[in-house]
């Protein structure tokens, strides 16, 4: 664990947690935090910083946070020669990161998904040189631009270690060209079911489930608020459809008292199994803004789907279905060549969920090689309270889940 290691782990981890923690009266961009509050979270780090480098905790935070290498955009190294090429891809990368600062992204999270597509634009410019957008704006070069991609995709394949990693690249990279084609500055997305030509989809042994591709195409296809609550409930919640269909506007709690996540309560006894509750981290202004659309109803009950046809008050689940097979069959959404179910996108949201837990223990990796674990998880489950363990798990998910729904 060298300095650039326990740089990553303050940013990453604790900066993160000085901002939520009510007991820590420090402010991160301009304070580190007091000795007494590190310690009591993170003692291995602490004393490894102390025997390692000689360093205390204190003035190891302002070199390595407060004043250390925290580059502009525009000064940050991309790795590309000189040229005009060159220039407009940095340009391009450059804004791109500033509009996530803009949205309101930390940087402990733009940093490593810009190290993420640092590599991929190495990768690139080795292959086929510096200009990752001119091909991009022409139609007639589709094939042939996929192709380079695909092309870089497989080099970066044999640099990662596990399928998660892969994906993570992969939805990343996806994520910067869809963001060039809303903006206009490109006509389509080359990483568009890169997953599939890289084996990187389900195993056919496994239960199918959506890919991001999937859920951006299923939200960009959806012309109704009511069609963007099917997405978000489903894929965004982890709904189930008999849940979704049912949902009450009593269940919903969209401005929690703690300052938390909002989040839908269950504990009425109106979920079979599972969590009480369940927090919206993505999308809940469409469920405020559906609730908007159907309170002046007249004779409303307080469903988010009401029917006057049904008894319960609310569409029947087979409804709910019909309505996601309409939109799939708008979206030209299949997986293994089948139109895909409601309960495919409850299944996207366990498989976020769980990469949301490997990367929840990755980043606790230099604690637990500073307190001699082989298993980060070990300081997880052994060294974080629950509502600690909670809290990292929903700030991953929450980032994982942004983009999709926006």
């Amino acid at each position: 664990m060298d300095r650039a290691d326990c740089a990553a782990f303050l940013r990453e981890t604790v900066v993160p947690e000085m901002r939520t923690d009510p007991d820590c009266d420090r402010r991160p961009d301009e304070d580190p935090p007091t000795y007494r509050w590190l310690n009591g979270r993170y003692p291995g780090f602490v004393k490894h910083l102390q025997r390692a480098f000689d360093a205390s905790p204190a003035a190891f935070y302002r070199e390595r946070v407060l004043d250390g290498d925290d580059e502009s955009a525009d000064g940050y190294d991309w790795g590309l020669p000189s040229g005009d090429a060159a220039a407009r891809t940095r340009e391009r990368l450059n804004a791109h990161l500033d509009e996530l600062r803009y949205r309101g992204h930390p940087e402990t999270t733009i940093r490593p998904y810009r190290s993420r597509l640092k590599k991929y634009v190495r990768l690139y410019c080795d292959l086929h040189g510096p200009d990752l957008l001119d091909g991009l704006r022409d139609e007639s070069r589709r094939a042939a631009e996929i192709d380079r991609t695909f092309a870089v995709c497989k080099v970066l394949d044999r640099t990662l270690d596990t399928p998660a990693a892969r994906r993570k690249y992969v939805e990343d990279v996806r994520r910067f060209y869809r963001e060039l084609r809303d903006a206009g500055y490109v006509s389509y997305n080359p990483m568009r079911r890169m997953e599939t030509r890289l084996g990187l989809d389900v195993p056919e042994w496994d239960n199918p489930a959506l890919a991001a591709a999937d859920v951006e195409a299923l939200w960009e296809a959806a012309d109704s608020v009511r069609e963007r609550l099917l997405v978000v409930g489903l894929c965004g919640w982890g709904l189930r459809p008999s849940e979704l269909a049912a949902l009450h506007v009593r269940q919903a709690v969209l401005d929690p008292a703690d300052d938390d996540y909002p989040y839908l309560d269950f504990r009425d006894g109106d979920r079979k199994n599972g969590p009480g509750t369940v927090a919206m981290l993505a999308g809940d202004g469409v469920l405020d803004r559906r609730l908007d659309a159907v309170a002046d109803c007249e004779g409303w009950t307080g469903y988010v789907f009401p029917s006057d046809a049904a008894a319960s008050g609310h569409v029947h689940v087979d409804t709910l279905r019909r309505w996601f097979a309409d939109l799939v069959a708008r979206a030209d959404v299949t997986v293994r060549d089948e139109p895909p179910t409601p309960k495919y996108g409850r299944r996207f949201w366990y498989a976020r969920y769980g990469e949301a837990v490997v990367e929840v223990a990755e980043r606790f990796t230099p604690v637990a090689e500073a307190q001699g674990s082989a298993d980060a998880s070990v300081v997880v489950e052994n060294y974080l309270s629950e509502a600690d363990r909670r809290m990292h798990l929903r700030r991953v998910m929450a980032d994982s889940l942004a983009d999709l729904f926006v």
